[in-house]
């Protein structure tokens, strides 16, 4: 069986400011680990961006070996290479490769999604900036169609006052859109959180407040997911959390209302369906975030994320599978009108210069 594995880099930049709480992104470095069998092509992004990753070259390291053991191998099963990743995007970018081999890409599978006829409801983000530049961003997504709006904030935005008078302003004029505020962990102290967030309670609009504090801290986590007015989803608490027994024992600990779920830094697609399953028994609510992956890596989210939300309930129904951020991404079917992520089947993929 001829089964042959490679590796190609791209330098992605961004079009604008891409800004949180604790980060400034300029650019993004991604990798395309391409398989292919015989006739058929599986290509998987491997995205780094968000994980905790120290050192790009052991990144790279780790994928040369792997894409070199693919071609010693010869096997497209993943569990023949599970014990050499120890990186979450590279077990991703796997992952989509060999599904996109049972397959053909670009299609991972038949479905209303990817013959152009639903689309799959998205927020739209807002980066950090100038709470004075806020009240126009969150006018110009409602403009462009979007429902659901996630904004980045950190502690400072709380601390004036202008914040809750622009929200009170948003939710009299735009009362059918809910935002999600994400925090990236910049709060310091549970009490400060808890204090913050509760001065916001009578705005009906905020949806939740994603990961207020640090990840790790799951005592002080808990008390504020059992005290806090508003609800609390987690995201960076779940990155690195592998093992099923440890995930059971930090939604129990933690309780959390919401999950948000990342392939990238949450162990690929198996990974997150472990997640969903212990969240749905838990009456937790979840949804499928990217993690500023290209137009490779968004096609295979929003294909699967259309699949799994038909077949296991409890999604917030609202995913976060923007696409556009990057100058130099690559034309794709995939594109964004109105709040929703859609597939043009009659649209071809640009992606001569990866294969």
């Amino acid at each position: 069986m001829m089964v042959r594995s490679e590796l190609k880099k791209y330098q992605f930049f961004f079009k604008e400011k891409v800004k949180n709480a604790n980060k400034t992104f300029d650019y993004s470095i991604i990798w395309f680990l391409i398989i292919k069998k015989e006739e058929k092509i599986g290509v998987g992004e491997c995205n780094p961006l968000l994980e905790k990753v120290t050192n790009l070259n052991f990144y790279e390291k780790e994928l040369l070996f792997v894409s070199r053991k693919i071609n010693a191998i010869k096997k497209t099963e993943i569990d023949y290479y599970r014990s050499y990743i120890s990186y979450s995007s590279i077990l991703f970018g796997l992952e989509q490769a060999f599904l996109y081999l049972k397959k053909k890409f670009p299609i991972l599978y038949d479905s209303k999604f990817t013959n152009g006829k639903i689309g799959l409801s998205i927020n739209s983000l807002i980066w950090y900036s100038s709470i004075k530049n806020t009240e126009h961003e969150i006018e110009k997504e409602i403009f462009q169609g979007f429902s659901f709006i996630k904004m980045k904030i950190s502690p400072i935005f709380f601390h004036n006052q202008y914040l809750y008078f622009l929200l009170k302003k948003i939710q009299n004029q735009y009362p059918y859109i809910k935002i999600s505020m994400d925090a990236n962990g910049s709060f310091k102290r549970k009490e400060d959180t808890l204090s913050c967030i509760n001065k916001l309670c009578d705005i009906n609009i905020i949806h939740s407040v994603e990961q207020p504090i640090r990840s790790g801290n799951w005592k002080e986590m808990s008390t504020i997911c059992k005290v806090s007015k508003i609800p609390i989803a987690l995201d960076e608490e779940l990155i690195g959390i592998n093992d099923l027994k440890l995930k059971k024992r930090l939604l129990d600990t933690i309780k959390p209302q919401y999950i948000v779920l990342k392939p990238s830094v949450c162990g690929g697609f198996s990974g997150c369906k472990e997640w969903i399953l212990e969240a749905n028994k838990r009456g937790i609510v979840w949804w499928i975030s990217s993690s500023l992956d290209s137009h490779i890596g968004i096609n295979t989210m929003a294909q699967w994320t259309f699949k799994i939300e038909q077949k296991y309930k409890n999604s917030r129904g609202i995913h976060g599978l923007n696409v556009g951020y990057f100058y130099n991404d690559l034309f794709s079917p995939i594109y964004i009108k109105k709040g929703f992520i859609w597939y043009n089947p009659l649209h071809q993929w640009n992606i001569k210069s990866i294969f």
